[in-house]
């Protein structure tokens, strides 16, 4: 039986009760489908959702296999590529909002960055257990957090426009080492495929990986 919980994601928490422990959820589990090579891990920012919160049982909604996001990772990295892997999917911050991070007066990356100051012990355990070949993070605000706990993160680029140019960079949190892309999320990578090469580039990279990925 696949335990979800076997890489350190916490069942219980209360580290960020002072910062508004009577609006946090953590009720979305994490996702892992075992399999083969590569390891990848994908790491979404946190499980809010505007419409119907109830929908997400588990992280980045992977357990739907018809959900967007599911067909969309099938479509950039092959179905077959995907199923053979071995996949850990997590969120930096763990528990769920009232609304989403986006939809707060300071925006989602000032609004998530004590709560993930809370919960980034639980990433570097989840990191330490899973062993990474490879780490893609969804979206500009999991990237620029994602990045504040690598060893020597600073040389990377914080703004997605820069950081997000197809090239796959060493990584280390602790003693574990992969490589590592932060990957724009749906809606801008579709945009993005039309007019930019770092789309491309990326997708090349990831044949490294996973084989041809057209």
């Amino acid at each position: 039986m696949v335990d979800n919980y076997a890489f350190g994601y916490p069942r219980e928490c209360d580290r960020c009760a002072e910062l508004g422990g009577a609006k946090l959820s953590l009720r979305v589990l994490p996702f892992y489908h075992p399999g083969g090579t590569p390891r990848l891990m994908l790491i979404g920012q946190d499980p809010t959702i505007r419409r119907h919160p109830e929908r997400v049982k588990y992280v980045l909604m992977l357990d739907q296999p018809n959900g967007q996001l599911s067909r969309w990772l099938r479509e950039l990295m092959g179905p077959e590529n995907l199923e053979s892997c071995t996949l850990y999917a997590t969120n930096l911050v763990k528990c769920s909002f009232a609304q989403p991070p986006s939809d707060t007066r300071q925006g989602g990356l000032k609004f998530l960055g004590p709560y993930f100051d809370n919960c980034k012990g639980y990433l570097a355990e989840e990191i330490g257990a899973f062993q990474p070949t490879l780490v893609l993070t969804l979206g500009e605000p999991a990237h620029r957090l994602f990045i504040s706990t690598l060893d020597k993160g600073d040389m990377i680029a914080q703004r997605m426009k820069d950081a997000f140019t197809g090239a796959f960079v060493r990584g280390r949190v602790g003693g574990v080492e992969f490589d590592y892309s932060p990957c724009l999320h749906i809606q801008g990578f579709r945009v993005a495929e039309t007019y930019g090469s770092g789309v491309n580039r990326f997708k090349e990279g990831l044949s490294r990986y996973f084989g041809a990925v057209k």
